[in-house]
């Protein structure tokens, strides 16, 4: 079985979607399907049919790839909601979030940053300047150039979202304190990987000197 980043590098070249939910439903319709299970294959104790351990039988890669997505997509559906009453789009949130830990940043470093691809981030941002939630301004060593900033109105909006998020349910309810820290220090890990790769910062790092004021 291919390693996750030889997977990954595959999805991309059919021109894929680089987010983690494309990439899950991509991964779901490239598995081979889970044979139904026998007429004589039994029940559970829960009473569901006993499908034969097709899953189970997935490189670990695969199965914590679909599970990520899957996770990504509920968390989607609770963040939802937050993001209508706060008035702002969820890939808003992450451009002003980002924005609030980054002083200024050119567009194409912050597009990057966010992990949404060019065209699609740069009509993002001019509708975001339309809407006065960032401004723009003169690049200092490059004329061609402008740098975004956080806007007065997408500080507003935002701190909005966040204190509507404060709200949601939460969806590690399930893990104790301990499990929280461990999965805390694993998807820190996988963050710190991949920003690597990708020549971003990550986001422990992006975050330890605070808000910008």
């Amino acid at each position: 079985m291919s390693s996750i980043d030889n997977i990954w590098q595959q999805y991309l070249a059919t021109g894929g979607e680089p987010t983690a939910t494309a990439f899950g439903i991509w991964l779901i319709r490239n598995t081979p399907a889970m044979p139904a299970p026998p007429e004589q294959t039994g029940c559970t104790a829960a009473g569901r049919p006993a499908y034969p351990a097709a899953y189970e039988q997935m490189d670990n890669t695969v199965r914590s790839a679909i599970l990520l997505a899957r996770l990504e997509r509920f968390l989607h559906h609770l963040n939802k909601p937050v993001f209508r009453e706060a008035g702002i789009s969820e890939d808003e949130f992450v451009v002003l979030a980002t924005l609030l830990y980054m002083p200024r940043a050119a567009k194409t470093q912050l597009l990057r940053q966010c992990l949404i691809e060019i065209p699609t981030g740069s009509e993002l941002l001019k509708r975001m300047k339309r809407s006065g939630l960032i401004l723009e301004k003169a690049h200092p060593d490059d004329k061609r150039s402008v740098m975004i900033t956080i806007s007065a109105r997408g500080r507003q909006y935002l701190l909005q979202a966040f204190r509507l998020l404060g709200g949601v349910e939460d969806a590690l309810a399930v893990l104790t304190a301990s499990e929280k820290e461990t999965l805390l220090q694993l998807l820190d890990r996988l963050d710190r990987h991949h920003s690597l790769r990708h020549e971003i910062r990550q986001v422990s790092e992006l975050m330890q000197g605070g808000p910008v004021a």
